[in-house]
């Protein structure tokens, strides 16, 4: 039986192969050699030529053949051997008998050039790229997955060191100097002007302090106070007057129409109702010259009226200027009679032109009379003349 080893090692991965019969490696599918043919018996006698000699062996052999520069010799023997890298096994050479001749040598058969066939060093650099003969690869950057990008972080920096202060006022604390006019230190925020604490005398244990007495407070409450009394003795003093005064002034006022209109005399054309009519340039004449003073014109009222006041239009028409019209009233009387009988008499004074409010504020009227005294622009060629004369009164609803 041979003595030659069934497996040797990958010369890429050195997994264990088998020594013959096997082209690839299993693990790494490195190429290990070409397929040979099975040896003969008689090839593996030692009396073949090994494909090396030990240099330690004292032997009278032929010398080994030439090898080829580039690549190892092949020999015609099937490759029997194990791999290189494994143990070699030598097997012992036979005593030599010095009275015997030598044995001639046994022929070498010559070594055949690389060019003729490439040797499986060559064949497995073909297939599998030799790591020490790889190129450099350039280095790749790892891919780098869509997120969201990180601000950058603000770089940490070393506080410099203060400034010193030169005639600063020292802290309390820890007697450094600081700027004038700082109320705390700079270094350990010491406050600068200790804090005082207050030698009044407080409210000792269970004793309820003083209550805080706010003068504004009291004058508000003052003067509310003062109000509700004024109210209260003006409703009791004035009585129902009072009352109606008020009312009065925030009443909502409404026209109030006369049913007869009356006067002490008429310029012809001139009659009294043209001074109700709603139209300005009709008018109203007392038909004498002058003043007209103690003329009158009344209106009344079908029933009883609680009048607020008057508007009168002096003169003419309402846009008649002082060179073509006629004298306009200027002081007059107003004579109202209520239901109750009682007559009431005021003095008024008006302007020369224009549209005027007169204020009555009488309860129950059935009639008011307008009693001429003095006129605007009396002359002997003009009489005193009243465009329009509208009462108003308070709204019911």
């Amino acid at each position: 039986m041979s003595d030659a080893p069934l497996t040797r090692p990958c010369p890429d991965c050195a997994s264990p192969v088998r020594a013959a019969d096997q082209s690839f490696c299993d693990s790494c599918g490195a190429f290990l050699r070409w397929d040979a043919p099975a040896a003969t018996p008689s090839a593996a006698t030692p009396e073949a030529a090994p494909e090396r000699e030990e240099p330690t062996a004292p032997t009278a052999a032929a010398p080994p053949a030439p090898e080829a520069p580039d690549a190892p010799a092949v020999q015609d023997a099937p490759d029997s051997r194990p791999a290189a890298g494994s143990e070699e096994v030598t097997a012992p050479l036979p005593a030599v008998d010095p009275s015997r001749e030598a044995p001639a040598p046994a022929p070498v058969p010559e070594a055949r050039q690389a060019s003729d066939e490439a040797s499986d060093t060559a064949v497995r650099s073909l297939l599998v790229p030799v790591p020490g003969n790889r190129p450099a690869e350039p280095a790749v950057a790892a891919p780098v997955l869509p997120a969201r990008p990180e601000a950058a972080r603000p770089a940490a920096r070393a506080a410099a060191a203060p400034a010193p202060v030169e005639g600063g006022t020292p802290c309390p604390a820890c007697r450094l100097a600081n700027t004038p006019g700082r109320h705390f230190c700079r270094y350990c925020a010491t406050p600068m002007v200790p804090e005082r604490l207050s030698t009044a005398e407080g409210p000792y244990a269970g004793r309820r302090p003083g209550l805080t007495r706010d003068r504004g407070r009291w004058i508000v409450r003052a003067l509310i106070a003062t109000a509700v009394v004024a109210v209260v003795v003006g409703g009791i003093v004035g009585g129902p007057p009072a009352a109606r005064a008020v009312q009065d002034h925030f009443a909502t006022r409404v026209p109030v129409h006369p049913v007869t209109w009356a006067a002490s005399h008429s310029a012809p054309k001139q009659d009294p109702k043209l001074a109700g009519d709603g139209y300005s340039n009709t008018w109203w004449g007392t038909g004498y010259a002058g003043d007209s003073a103690g003329q009158y014109l009344e209106a009344g009222f079908a029933e009883p009226t609680d009048l607020l006041s008057l508007l009168i239009t002096p003169g003419s028409a309402k846009n008649t200027t002082q060179a073509n019209g006629q004298a306009t009233p200027r002081t007059f009387d107003l004579v109202v009679k209520d239901a109750s009988g009682e007559t009431r008499v005021s003095q008024h004074l008006i302007n020369d032109g224009g549209t005027q409010r007169v204020d009555l504020r009488v309860r129950d009227a059935l009639s008011v009379r307008l009693v001429l005294r003095t006129a605007w622009r009396a002359d002997p060629r003009k009489q005193v003349a009243i465009a329009e004369l509208e009462f108003f009164g308070r709204s019911v609803s």
